[in-house]
Protein backbone atom coordinates (compact mmCIF):
# COMPACT_ATOMS: atom_id res chain seq x y z
CA UNK A 1 0.00 0.00 0.00
CA UNK A 2 2.86 2.68 0.92
CA UNK A 3 5.69 3.17 -1.80
CA UNK A 4 9.50 2.44 -1.29
CA UNK A 5 10.23 5.85 -0.07
CA UNK A 6 7.10 5.58 2.54
CA UNK A 7 8.22 2.48 3.52
CA UNK A 8 12.08 3.40 4.20
CA UNK A 9 10.85 6.74 5.76
CA UNK A 10 8.53 4.85 8.56
CA UNK A 11 11.30 2.60 9.34
CA UNK A 12 14.31 5.01 9.49
CA UNK A 13 12.12 7.43 11.88
CA UNK A 14 11.22 4.38 14.16
CA UNK A 15 14.98 3.80 13.96
CA UNK A 16 15.73 7.71 15.39
CA UNK A 17 12.45 7.56 18.44
CA UNK A 18 14.28 4.97 19.45
CA UNK A 19 17.64 6.80 20.26
CA UNK A 20 18.54 9.32 22.89
CA UNK A 21 16.65 12.58 21.89
CA UNK A 22 18.93 14.80 19.86
CA UNK A 23 21.77 11.70 19.59
CA UNK A 24 22.57 12.31 15.68
CA UNK A 25 23.00 9.18 13.45
CA UNK A 26 25.06 8.99 10.21
CA UNK A 27 22.80 8.05 7.66
CA UNK A 28 25.01 5.09 6.07
CA UNK A 29 25.15 3.69 9.82
CA UNK A 30 20.80 3.78 9.56
CA UNK A 31 21.08 2.23 6.36
CA UNK A 32 23.26 -1.05 7.48
CA UNK A 33 21.39 -0.91 10.66
CA UNK A 34 17.81 -1.47 9.25
CA UNK A 35 19.27 -2.97 6.15
CA UNK A 36 18.34 -0.15 3.26
CA UNK A 37 20.27 1.17 0.44
CA UNK A 38 22.61 4.15 1.63
CA UNK A 39 22.35 6.53 -0.66
CA UNK A 40 18.50 6.18 -1.06
CA UNK A 41 18.03 6.16 2.19
CA UNK A 42 20.11 9.31 2.57
CA UNK A 43 17.78 11.12 -0.27
CA UNK A 44 14.64 10.05 2.32
CA UNK A 45 16.37 11.54 4.81
CA UNK A 46 17.05 14.60 3.20
CA UNK A 47 13.73 15.61 1.56
CA UNK A 48 12.46 14.47 5.54
CA UNK A 49 14.78 17.33 6.88
CA UNK A 50 13.21 19.69 4.09
CA UNK A 51 9.58 18.62 5.35
CA UNK A 52 10.64 19.08 9.28
CA UNK A 53 10.33 15.76 10.14
CA UNK A 54 14.60 15.43 10.71
CA UNK A 55 17.36 17.57 11.28
CA UNK A 56 20.54 17.31 10.17
CA UNK A 57 24.31 18.21 10.70
CA UNK A 58 27.53 17.96 8.59
CA UNK A 59 30.94 16.57 9.66
CA UNK A 60 32.36 13.94 10.78
CA UNK A 61 29.87 14.14 14.17
CA UNK A 62 26.95 14.93 11.94
CA UNK A 63 23.93 12.98 11.20
CA UNK A 64 19.90 12.90 11.27
CA UNK A 65 18.23 13.26 14.08
CA UNK A 66 14.20 13.51 14.74
CA UNK A 67 12.91 17.56 14.83
CA UNK A 68 10.10 16.78 16.72
CA UNK A 69 9.18 14.83 19.89
CA UNK A 70 8.24 11.37 18.66
CA UNK A 71 4.62 12.11 20.06
CA UNK A 72 4.64 15.50 17.73
CA UNK A 73 5.24 13.37 14.58
CA UNK A 74 2.25 11.74 12.60
CA UNK A 75 1.91 8.80 10.19
CA UNK A 76 0.07 10.86 7.62
CA UNK A 77 2.80 14.10 8.28
CA UNK A 78 5.51 11.13 7.72
CA UNK A 79 3.30 9.70 4.63
CA UNK A 80 2.52 12.94 3.16
CA UNK A 81 6.13 13.72 2.67
CA UNK A 82 6.43 10.75 0.21
CA UNK A 83 3.05 9.86 -1.10
CA UNK A 84 0.83 12.86 -0.63
CA UNK A 85 -1.92 11.16 1.17
CA UNK A 86 -3.90 14.62 0.45
CA UNK A 87 -4.49 13.25 -2.96
CA UNK A 88 -6.71 10.43 -1.67
CA UNK A 89 -9.42 12.90 -0.98
CA UNK A 90 -9.88 13.01 -5.08
CA UNK A 91 -12.52 10.65 -6.92
CA UNK A 92 -11.71 7.03 -6.55
CA UNK A 93 -12.64 7.19 -10.49
CA UNK A 94 -10.75 9.76 -11.33
CA UNK A 95 -13.47 12.23 -12.07
CA UNK A 96 -13.20 16.22 -11.51
CA UNK A 97 -16.00 16.41 -10.32
CA UNK A 98 -17.34 14.11 -8.24
CA UNK A 99 -19.25 14.84 -4.89
CA UNK A 100 -22.07 14.59 -2.39
CA UNK A 101 -24.16 16.61 -4.98
CA UNK A 102 -22.50 14.43 -7.89
CA UNK A 103 -21.64 11.35 -7.05
CA UNK A 104 -20.01 8.56 -8.96
CA UNK A 105 -20.78 4.85 -8.38
CA UNK A 106 -17.63 4.20 -5.38
CA UNK A 107 -18.30 8.10 -3.52
CA UNK A 108 -20.27 6.98 -0.71
CA UNK A 109 -17.99 3.61 -0.59
CA UNK A 110 -14.92 5.65 -1.11
CA UNK A 111 -15.90 8.69 1.61
CA UNK A 112 -16.01 5.92 4.08
CA UNK A 113 -12.71 3.98 3.55
CA UNK A 114 -10.67 7.36 2.46
CA UNK A 115 -12.06 9.25 6.31
CA UNK A 116 -11.25 6.21 7.87
CA UNK A 117 -8.02 6.03 6.54
CA UNK A 118 -6.94 9.61 6.89
CA UNK A 119 -8.24 9.85 10.73
CA UNK A 120 -5.84 6.48 11.57
CA UNK A 121 -3.31 7.96 9.83
CA UNK A 122 -3.75 11.25 11.35
CA UNK A 123 -4.34 9.56 14.93
CA UNK A 124 -0.85 7.66 14.46
CA UNK A 125 2.12 9.00 16.19
CA UNK A 126 5.72 7.86 15.60
CA UNK A 127 5.06 6.68 19.40
CA UNK A 128 2.12 3.90 18.17
CA UNK A 129 4.66 2.93 15.67
CA UNK A 130 7.70 2.54 18.00
CA UNK A 131 5.37 0.44 20.06
CA UNK A 132 4.25 -1.70 17.09
CA UNK A 133 8.15 -2.93 16.26
CA UNK A 134 8.65 -3.41 20.34
CA UNK A 135 5.69 -5.46 19.97
CA UNK A 136 6.54 -7.36 16.84
CA UNK A 137 10.56 -7.89 17.98
CA UNK A 138 9.29 -9.31 20.97
CA UNK A 139 7.17 -11.64 19.70
CA UNK A 140 10.08 -12.82 16.84
CA UNK A 141 12.20 -13.34 19.81
CA UNK A 142 9.15 -15.49 21.20
CA UNK A 143 9.41 -17.47 18.57
CA UNK A 144 12.52 -17.77 17.38
CA UNK A 145 12.69 -19.30 21.83
CA UNK A 146 9.85 -21.59 20.82
CA UNK A 147 11.62 -23.04 17.59
CA UNK A 148 14.85 -23.44 18.67
CA UNK A 149 13.52 -25.26 22.20
CA UNK A 150 11.04 -27.28 20.02
CA UNK A 151 14.35 -28.07 17.88
CA UNK A 152 16.02 -29.03 20.79
CA UNK A 153 13.50 -31.71 22.04
CA UNK A 154 13.33 -32.88 18.84
CA UNK A 155 17.13 -33.34 18.55
CA UNK A 156 16.87 -35.33 22.20
CA UNK A 157 13.92 -37.42 21.06
CA UNK A 158 15.67 -38.32 18.04
CA UNK A 159 19.00 -39.31 19.22
CA UNK A 160 17.32 -41.31 22.20
CA UNK A 161 15.24 -43.33 19.85
CA UNK A 162 18.59 -44.36 17.45
CA UNK A 163 20.54 -44.93 20.49
CA UNK A 164 21.58 -48.83 20.24
CA UNK A 165 21.00 -50.98 23.29
CA UNK A 166 24.41 -51.43 24.66
CA UNK A 167 25.32 -55.44 24.84
CA UNK A 168 25.51 -54.87 28.45
CA UNK A 169 22.17 -53.92 29.32
CA UNK A 170 19.81 -56.76 30.90
CA UNK A 171 16.76 -57.82 29.05
CA UNK A 172 13.92 -59.38 30.42
CA UNK A 173 13.66 -63.19 29.89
Amino acid sequence: MFDLSSQYAIRAMIYLAQLEPGRLVQAHIMAKKLDLPAPYLSKILQQMVKDGLTVSRKGPSGGFALAKLPEKIRLFDLLESFQKIHKVESCILGYTSCSDDDPCALHAFWNEMRDNFVNTMKSMSLVDLVQFEKERAARKTKENQGNSAGEDAAKAESSASNTPISSHAVLPE
